[in-house]
């Protein structure tokens, strides 16, 4: 009978940390003003036009983010010699096309993996205050660094300058 309780072994950890998963901004009442009139205008528009199902897509839209920054959750991350660990979720070396850093402290401070599947999404690491160049050299024993990334993913980009 086999032990369920048993963790795999994915070698030496070289290095670990948490993080919080979202960033906390401080957001104004001015913020959550332009925030709820531009929803009303989308909603307004979409009722105008008719259009029900981009009106129940935007209501959701704005739940969810509504949501997602609420939770304050905290991400334990690990790199270890067979591949990386975020939370409980394993992603091997051989699943990873390669890894890029972005530092430019202190508003960006993040690690990035792309994976070989299109169907799986990039995966954004906060570095915190851990030392990026120690952690570059330790990934690049396992994975090809991507030079020609300079600057943040758009989306990264535009989630920060709207405080999402």
């Amino acid at each position: 009978m086999e032990d369920e309780n048993i963790q795999p072994d994915y070698g030496e950890v070289h290095y670990s940390w948490k993080f919080i998963e979202f960033p906390n901004y401080e957001r104004s009442q001015r913020w959550y003003l332009v925030y709820g009139v531009v929803i009303a205008l989308i909603l307004l528009f979409s009722v105008f036009t008719r259009n029900f199902l981009f009106a129940l897509i935007v209501v959701m839209a704005a739940m969810i983010i509504a949501l997602f920054h609420r939770t304050k959750g905290e991400v334990e991350f690990l790199i270890t010699e067979d591949g990386i660990m975020v939370n409980d979720r394993f992603y091997d070396y051989k699943d990873i096309k390669n890894f890029f850093i972005i530092y430019e402290p202190p508003q960006i401070k993040s690690l990035y993996f792309e994976p070989k599947s299109l169907l799986n999404p990039r995966i954004p690491i906060n570095l915190e205050d851990q030392d990026p160049v120690r952690i570059r050299e330790i990934l690049k024993q396992y994975l090809q660094e991507d030079l020609d990334r300079e600057y943040e993913p758009i989306t990264d980009q535009v989630s920060r300058f709207l405080k999402f």
